[in-house]
């Protein structure tokens, strides 16, 4: 897996993608337009650094964000080399790790989309699945188990020097030194690793005959009677257990379309939904076409 990781087009693709997408600078302060002047070069000493043993991330840059619900989140910045190198890793294990991933996972998949999250929970309740766990991971990339992320990577890798590029990506994106729990938010490879994990949540469930939407750490459970949906919750509770991970009391409630409920930034209610579009509140079926989700401020755009 290393070759093609290394392999020079994914480097340059993993480059361009860095750089369309205009990163600011980590903590060494080099800039996407310094880091361009010497591209080529730069690529030929991440692999090499990588392939003798030699590479080691720089520290994480964090900065705080207030979150839309309220308090605030930390996200991470790494260096423009660290991004670049975690995309090239990205590009490869995304083909081999998303094809295992079941369809109602859609938070950061190629294809997948947070409209599409919502078609499918008013998919869900138009077959009659009206009772439903609206569910919270508390600190969900905090509490991340790194021994567990390991073990499910070498489900899927066996190289290991991969294995040892998310280890010491793991090492590096916590805020406290020697933590063995916690990935960073920001990091190009986060995500991947977070739905890896969660992955294991979506099999559990469905494997009860449970239909479930899951977008990244925010997921719903859609059931037919109140029964069904207490016993989702016991076998969510018990799931998430295995992975290190709990339910947030305060944030988990079972509920129902009739009493209405907020996901992805849209409000549920009977049989309609209610998303902001400019400072306005209207009132549709489904997502309408050429709405955008900001996962970030938790909305819709027009």
């Amino acid at each position: 897996m290393i070759t093609d990781i290394l392999d020079w087009d994914n480097l340059c693709a993993a480059w361009e993608n860095v750089y369309l997408g205009g990163a600011g600078p980590g903590s060494d302060g080099i800039t996407i337009a310094r880091w361009r002047r010497t591209w080529e070069e730069r690529l030929v000493g991440i692999r090499a650094d990588v392939l003798a043993n030699r590479y080691l991330p720089s520290p994480l840059s964090w900065y705080t964000m207030p979150k839309p619900s309220g308090g605030t989140r930390q996200i991470a910045c790494p260096t423009v080399t660290d991004k670049v190198l975690q995309r090239a890793v990205l590009n490869v294990l995304d083909r081999t790790i998303d094809p295992i991933f079941l369809s109602c996972s859609f938070g950061y998949r190629k294809g997948s989309s947070a409209p599409d999250a919502v078609a499918a929970v008013c998919r869900q309740r138009d077959q009659g699945r009206r009772w439903v766990l609206d569910a919270d991971i508390d600190e969900c990339f905090d509490s991340m188990d790194h021994a567990i992320i390991l073990k499910l990577l070498r489900r899927q890798t066996t190289d290991p020097i991969v294995t040892r590029l998310v280890r010491l990506w793991l090492q590096w994106g916590t805020r406290v030194r020697g933590a063995t729990k916690g990935i960073a938010l920001g990091a190009v490879i986060s995500p991947l690793l977070c739905n890896l994990v969660l992955h294991e949540l979506d099999c559990d469930l469905t494997s009860h005959g449970l239909h479930m939407v899951r977008y990244a750490d925010d997921f719903v459970v859609l059931c037919e009677t109140a029964k069904a949906v207490q016993g989702a919750q016991d076998l969510a509770d018990a799931a998430l257990e295995r992975l290190a991970l709990q339910l947030e009391p305060a944030k988990t409630a079972i509920t129902t379309f009739e009493q209405g409920f907020d996901y992805l930034g849209v409000h549920f209610e009977g049989d309609t939904l209610s998303i902001v579009r400019q400072g306005e509140v209207i009132t549709v079926a489904y997502p309408p076409f050429g709405f955008h989700y900001d996962y970030g401020a938790d909305r819709y755009y027009g």
